[in-house]
This record gives C-alpha cells, sequence and structure tokens, in this order.
C-alpha cells in the first residue's frame, strides 16, 4: 500500500509537465522541422505569476497536450528576450511566432487558470496559418 501512494505521489509531483526549449535557435529550427509555431514565455526568477503557470498551469494534461501538439515551447529570461527584441510587459509574458521567428498574435501577460489559458491557446492556434 505504502509503494502504490508512493507512486501516486510521484506522478503527482512530476504531473504532466513538458520540457521547454532553452535556446531560441533552436526552438526555430524545431518549428521549421515540425511545421509549428513556437510559444515564448519569458520570465525571471522569483515570479510568483510564473511559478503560477509552472505549478498549476502547466501541470494540467490538456494544457500540456495541446501545446506539445500545436507549439514550440520555448522559455527565455528577460535579458535572452530583449536581445531578441521581445519586451516583457511583465512576467510571464507569451509571445507566439511563426516559423520564421515574426510575431503574429499579440502578447499575453500574466497568469491564467488552465481552462483559460487553454481557450486562449486554441484562439491563437486557429490564428496561425501553418
Amino acid at each position: 500500500m505504502r509503494a502504490v501512494v508512493g507512486l501516486l505521489f510521484t506522478l503527482a509531483l512530476f504531473g504532466a509537465d513538458f520540457d521547454w526549449i532553452q535556446n531560441y535557435k533552436e526552438a526555430l529550427n524545431l518549428a521549421k522541422q515540425r511545421n509549428k509555431p513556437i510559444m515564448v514565455m519569458i520570465s525571471q526568477k522569483n515570479c510568483s505569476m510564473c511559478e503560477y503557470m509552472e505549478e498549476v498551469t502547466f501541470e494540467n494534461e490538456d494544457v500540456v497536450d495541446f501545446i506539445e501538439a500545436n507549439f514550440i515551447p520555448l522559455k527565455l529570461s528577460i535579458s535572452k528576450a530583449k536581445k531578441l527584441g521581445l519586451k516583457a510587459y511583465g512576467t510571464p509574458t507569451f509571445y507566439f511566432l511563426d516559423k520564421s521567428g515574426k510575431k503574429f498574435t499579440r502578447a499575453l501577460v500574466g497568469a491564467a487558470v488552465p481552462k483559460v489559458f487553454l481557450a486562449k491557446l486554441q484562439e491563437i492556434k486557429a490564428k496561425y496559418a501553418y
């Protein structure tokens, strides 16, 4: 019984999370290879809203599945984003780039509960022409 409880705890701890790309060029190459847009998350240390997104929204299986199927997830610090011409209006700030690296929608700023974030992702995906 303890083994089952331990396994469930471990699964809950690691949840549905996905792996972020940390390098813009790598994300751009993947976007071209997979014909997907890039979802950029600009974050910073000690950002409570960034932590909320990581611990709640990006642990939601529906959100994770949708992102994995439709976007290349790229996480950047404010300084790295600034070098790419992406402004952080607060953290987190999300940008959506086409496979050539051009923004195709307005930035999203702040955190959102999984259901709301998923709806926004679905709306953004519908705007992206493959």
